[in-house]
């Protein structure tokens, strides 16, 4: 497509769904008009189960919004599959409420746009990276291809500030039991023997190699310091806006870039934080305050009525310290749920949201600083 002349809309909805399976609310937006399934740039979203590589839950509901589309394009799920960013991330412990965000742009002639309209707004671009094979997880070839995916959607989003840009979704494939032992079959010794999502897990490798791809296309990290040892050891490389997960359903890394630009006509705004503390709501709130919203302590009910979305990592502290104490979230065996259910009572408390996406359980990550994670806030303006 040619964008000469012409100027982005970006909408953003937020449905909730009653199963994995439930897509009716979706439909809805479709028979109403509010959303036209062809402007759809991605769908992110939350679903029961639980977040590790043999979450059904999570791969149902890949597919029925996959399946979804295909009809109404008269198409296939898996041609909706590279049309589209897809993030679908399994485990809704807590505040959490099981939802599709559905995200969709429109470029129109600048000519066309009431002069009222706002400026400076939401922008959203999109790419896949090539397919990232077994033996590739985890490691630079991973960094490598995801790094190129970033750049190509940076390029479909028009953005030329990076600073601009509050958050990059990345969604990758991880190794299963089978890929695990097809490649030692073969002589092949994968980055880890551990599927899973604790700190050996395949989750965690893929997860921090995309991490590191997209600190690098946003000039974050410098390239020559990344090696396939360096992912998962060297904390000092890292972004403060990628968000990634993995999961056996995917083949490829699926990129969403959720930026602001001063060509956007969009009715949204987007900003992004840190926290400084898996007990801290200070990155959150710094968040909104990027994203427009203006107050001292906290959100006012009008101001939550202005939030449209919120997109949150939360990893596992690399310490078991938390204010001069000792805590046992370390040593949990369901850790990965409690850093969920953590970030979706600290987002619920905050913004009063309770269908926010909130990934995470990672021990340790690339994605943020040592014990920070990223936030990125959509608001109303």
């Amino acid at each position: 497509m040619n964008k000469r002349g012409m100027v982005p809309i970006a909408t953003l909805h937020v449905v909730q769904m009653r199963t994995p399976s439930d897509t009716s609310e979706i439909e809805k937006l479709f028979a109403s008009g509010e959303v036209d399934p062809y402007e759809i740039i991605a769908v992110v979203g939350k679903t029961e189960g639980s977040g590790l590589p043999n979450d059904h839950g999570r791969a149902f509901g890949d597919l029925s919004i996959r399946s979804l589309l295909a009809s109404y394009k008269g198409t296939t799920p898996n041609q909706i599959a590279e049309e589209i960013t897809l993030a679908i991330s399994g485990g809704s412990p807590g505040t959490v409420a099981p939802h599709a965000t559905i995200l969709s742009q429109r470029w129109v002639p600048e000519h066309e746009v009431a002069a009222e309209q706002p400026t400076g707004g939401l922008v959203l671009g999109r790419s896949h990276t090539t397919e990232i094979y077994p033996q590739d997880i985890g490691r630079v070839s991973q960094v490598d291809a995801t790094t190129k995916a970033v750049l190509e959607a940076i390029e479909d989003a028009g953005i030329e500030d990076l600073s601009q840009i509050h958050m990059v979704l990345v969604k990758g494939p991880a190794l299963s039991a089978e890929s695990i032992a097809t490649l030692l079959a073969k002589g092949i010794e994968p980055v880890t023997r551990d599927p899973g999502i604790g700190p050996m897990g395949s989750m965690c490798y893929s997860n921090d190699a995309m991490a590191i791809g997209v600190g690098i296309a946003l000039g974050e990290i410098e390239r020559e310091k990344v090696t396939d040892a360096t992912i998962r050891n060297d904390w000092s490389l890292y972004s403060n806006v990628a968000a990634t997960s993995s999961g056996g359903e995917k083949l490829k890394g699926e990129v969403l870039v959720i930026a602001n630009s001063p060509k956007s006509h969009s009715r949204l705004r987007a900003g992004h934080g840190i926290t400084t503390s898996v007990g801290s709501s200070d990155g959150l709130k710094e968040a909104l305050r990027s994203a427009g919203l203006n107050f001292d302590c906290c959100p006012t009910e009008a101001d939550k009525s202005n939030i449209a979305q919120i997109f949150g990592k939360f990893t596992l502290p690399g310490s078991a310290q938390l204010n001069g104490a000792r805590i046992t979230l370390l040593d949990d065996h369901e850790a990965h749920h409690i850093a969920k259910t953590i970030g979706g009572a600290t987002v619920t408390s905050v913004t009063g949201l309770t269908m926010a996406f909130i990934s995470g359980g990672e021990a340790n990550s690339h994605m943020g600083p040592p014990n920070g994670n990223p936030i990125c806030a959509v608001v109303k303006i």
